[in-house]
């Protein structure tokens, strides 16, 4: 958590040193199409999910960010957003289930194409990323907990349209990629030959619907 603060106040100083004539705050909510490899192989191997190593599972994201123009053409951004999504089978002795959390403060840098009444972005960001596991095994009512650490890269589109002079809805695609740590206990081994760590490195496609207020 105390490196996830360190960022975020890297990326308001980054801000508040630019010369930005407007700022701009926007948030909503997304879903993401994911896929986890090695959490693929970990259901399957491990708890009998019927899925292969390349499925993709979908999620819900919201998020928060504030934006400056550094130009008429170009932008900054600061973003912090989380996702999450859970995992349940019968087990034959009882229900498994599996959760995650993702958290994600990161800057962007988007080239901006503004009209009178709608305006387009289009650029990439990275950041870093903390997430964390909750496991609940059949027959058992202690919940094990793991987190990970890592960073993650994205490409993003965002359409605006305006509702009023300073009010606008944003419609946002975004692909992701991070790379993160493995998990460290030794509970969340796959089980199979040779044995791996459980890893949560993901890519991802999101489409993102929100708000957005000029100030």
């Amino acid at each position: 958590m105390k490196n996830i603060r360190i960022t975020l106040i890297l990326f308001v100083l980054i801000i508040g040193k630019s010369e930005a004539q407007e700022f701009y705050l926007s948030g909503g909510m997304g879903l993401n199409y994911k896929t986890i490899e090695k959490l693929n192989d970990y259901l399957h191997y491990n708890w009998n999910f019927n899925n292969r190593r390349d499925d993709s599972h979908s999620e819900i994201e919201f998020y928060a960010l504030v934006g400056s123009n550094l130009t008429p053409n170009f932008s900054i951004e600061t973003s912090f957003g989380f996702s999450l999504n859970s995992f349940s089978n019968n087990y034959g002795i009882g229900n498994y289930q599996f959760e995650y959390v993702f958290y994600y403060p990161e800057a962007n840098f988007l080239y901006d194409l503004k009209f009178p009444f709608y305006g387009f972005q289009f650029g990439f960001g990275a950041g870093y990323i903390l997430g964390a596991v909750n496991e609940t095994q059949p027959g058992s009512l202690q919940k094990l907990t793991e987190e990970t650490k890592g960073l993650s890269f994205q490409i993003k589109s965002v359409v605006y349209t305006a509702l009023s002079h300073q009010l606008y809805v944003d419609l946002g695609l975004n692909y992701r990629m991070a790379f993160l740590n493995d998990l460290s206990m030794y509970n969340f081994l796959i089980n199979r030959q040779p044995y791996e760590q459980l890893n949560l490195s993901f890519n991802s496609f999101g489409i993102k619907l929100g708000v957005r207020y000029q100030l």
